[in-house]
C-alpha cells in the first residue's frame, strides 16, 4: 500500500525492490552491499539476525511496513546490539512516525521519503567514520535522546540517472504471485501522482508530480531481468502506469523489437488513461492483467477522496469491456468505509462492480495510513494501531456504519461478485485458479470475522 504494506496471501511474495534500488546506488558508488530477504529465505527473526551479523556490517538499513513495525524494530534493536553497526530504517511508515520510532533506542536513523541518495549520504558518512548531522532526508537521535529532523531531500528529478536495481543480490526464483507459474519481479517505471487520493500512500515518498523513466531506461531493466536473470513475469508498481500513452506504447514496441518473447506483465492504472487502441498494443506486448482503481461508486466520495477517476462511467465501463476483447484480465480495486460513507453509498460501489464486470475484484476497508490526507482528516479524534493496518479489517466505524457493518459490506460485495452465474461460468473454465481464489477469499473472510 504505497510502501506502508498490508496483509497479503502467502502465495504472494514480491522482491524488496526498494532495497534493490538503494543497493544499486551504493554499489555504483563503490560500497559492498548484501541484501538479506528473510521472507524469501524462510528466516525467522533469530535466523535473520545470525545472517546479518555474519556479514560483519558497518551499516544496516531495514525496510519496514505498518503491519510488521513491531517486529521490524525488535530486529533492528537486536542487530544494533549484536553488531555495533549503525542501524536505520526506511519505508513510508517510519517516514511519517519518526519520533516514536526512536523510543527504546533500537535504531540510529530513519531514511525519510525517496531513499536512494539519502541512504548513499549515510553510507558515505559511516565509511568516513563521521556523524550523521547534516545529511538531508534523515531523522536521527542524539545521545541525549533528542530527535533531529534534517532538511528534506529534493526528489530525484531525472530517474534515468539511477542505476538499475541490484537484482543479482536477490534470490529471484523465490518471488511469486498467485496464479502465475514461475518467478515474478516488480518494476517501478515512474514515480509520483498528482491525483492525491486521500487514502493513498504512494505520493508520500514519491510526491505529487509525475516523474517518468524514459522508455529506453525501462527497456534496459526489462532486458536485464529477462536475458540475465531469466525472469518472465513482471508487475509494474507505478501508481498510474499508463499516464503517458506514448511512453507506454514505446515500451510495448521495445519489448517486441528486442525479442523478449514470452514476457508477461501486469500493471496498476486508472480507467481514464486507457482506451482500446492502447490496450491492444499492451496485449500484443505481453500484458495479461490490469488492476484499475474503482474505489467508490459514489460520485461525492469519488470527488472528495478518489481523485475523481471515474468522472465518465460509460467510458469506464467500455475500458473494462475493451480489455476483455483484447484478452487482458481486469481487477477492480474497491474500498468501503470512507468517513462520510453510508450503507447506501457502499451499495453503489457494489452495484458499479456489477456493471463493470471485471475478472477479479478486491474490496478493502478504508485505512488512514500516517501522513495521508485521510489521516490528517481524522487525526486528533482517533487513535490508530499501526499493526492492525492490514487493509482487510475495518479499524473502526464511521458515523453511519460500525466496523462490523463495514466488514459485512465487504463480504457482501465478494458474495455478490462471485455468485453471479456468468462469473461462475468463467471461473469454472480454470478449476485450479478457482480453487486458489476460493481458498484465498475464505482465508480473508475468516480473518475479518476473527478481527
Amino acid at each position: 500500500m504505497g510502501g506502508f504494506g498490508m496483509a497479503v496471501n502467502p502465495e504472494l511474495l514480491y522482491p524488496p525492490i526498494e532495497l534493490a534500488h538503494v543497493a544499486g546506488v551504493l554499489e555504483e558508488a563503490g560500497h559492498e552491499v548484501v541484501i538479506v530477504d528473510g521472507d524469501a529465505a524462510g528466516l525467522d527473526a533469530a535466523s535473520a539476525l545470525e545472517r546479518i551479523a555474519g556479514e560483519g556490517p558497518a551499516l544496516v538499513i531495514l525496510d519496514s511496513s505498518s503491519t510488521s513495525l513491531d517486529q521490524d524494530l525488535a530486529l533492528a534493536g537486536s542487530v544494533r546490539e549484536r553488531t555495533g553497526a549503525r542501524v536505520g530504517m526506511l519505508g513510508s511508515q517510519v517516514t511519517f512516525t519518526p519520533d516514536e520510532i526512536f523510543a527504546g533506542r533500537r535504531i540510529d536513523f530513519v531514511v525519510r521519503g525517496e531513499p536512494e541518495y539519502t541512504a548513499l549520504g549515510v553510507a558515505e558518512r559511516v565509511a568516513a567514520g563521521e556523524g550523521l548531522a547534516g545529511v538531508d532526508g534523515i531523522t536521527w537521535a542524539e545521545e541525549s535522546g533528542e530527535v533531529v529532523h534534517e532538511a528534506e531531500r529534493s526528489k530525484i528529478s531525472s530517474l534515468d540517472d539511477l542505476p538499475l536495481p541490484s537484482r543479482h543480490l536477490l534470490d529471484n526464483k523465490a518471488y511469486k504471485f498467485p496464479g502465475v507459474d514461475g518467478p515474478i519481479t516488480t518494476v517501478k517505471s515512474s514515480r509520483g501522482c498528482p491525483l492525491n487520493c486521500s487514502f493513498c500512500g504512494y505520493t508520500l515518498a514519491q510526491g505529487l508530480r509525475f516523474r517518468f523513466r524514459s522508455p529506453e531506461h525501462v527497456l534496459a531493466e526489462l532486458e536485464d531481468l529477462y536475458f540475465k536473470h531469466g525472469i518472465r513475469h513482471v508487475v509494474f508498481r507505478d501508481p498510474i502506469f499508463t499516464t503517458r500513452k506514448d511512453r507506454v506504447a514505446e515500451i510495448c514496441d521495445g519489448i517486441l523489437e528486442r525479442g523478449m518473447k514470452g514476457l508477461e506483465w501486469q500493471c496498476e492504472t486508472a480507467v481514464k488513461t486507457l482506451d482500446e487502441e492502447l490496450l491492444a498494443k499492451m496485449a500484443a506486448a505481453g500484458c495479461t492483467h490490469v488492476s484499475l482503481g474503482v474505489e467508490s461508486g459514489n460520485a461525492e466520495i469519488q470527488k472528495k477522496h478518489c481523485g475523481n477517476k471515474l468522472s465518465d462511467l460509460d467510458k469506464a465501463e467500455e475500458v473494462f469491456r475493451a480489455a476483455r476483447r483484447v484478452g487482458i484480465e481486469t481487477r477492480a480495486f474497491c474500498m468501503i468505509g470512507f468517513p462520510e460513507e453510508t450503507p447506501e453509498m457502499a451499495d453503489e460501489t457494489i452495484a458499479l462492480v456489477d456493471r463493470f464486470d471485471p475478472d477479479q475484484v478486491q474490496f478493502c476497508a478504508v485505512t488512514a495510513y500516517p501522513g495521508t490526507p485521510l489521516h490528517e482528516m481524522l487525526r486528533g479524534t482517533r487513535e490508530f494501531d499501526y499493526a492492525s493496518m492490514t487493509g482487510f479489517q475495518a479499524l473502526e466505524g464511521n458515523e453511519h456504519m460500525t466496523a462490523a457493518e463495514i466488514e459485512a459490506k465487504i463480504r457482501e460485495g465478494y458474495r455478490r461478485f462471485y455468485r453471479k452465474p456468468r462469473r461462475m461460468f468463467r471461473e469454472l473454465k480454470d478449476p485450479r485458479r478457482l480453487a486458489s481464489r476460493l481458498a484465498r477469499y475464505m482465508t480473508l473472510f475468516k480473518k475479518r470475522v476473527a478481527g
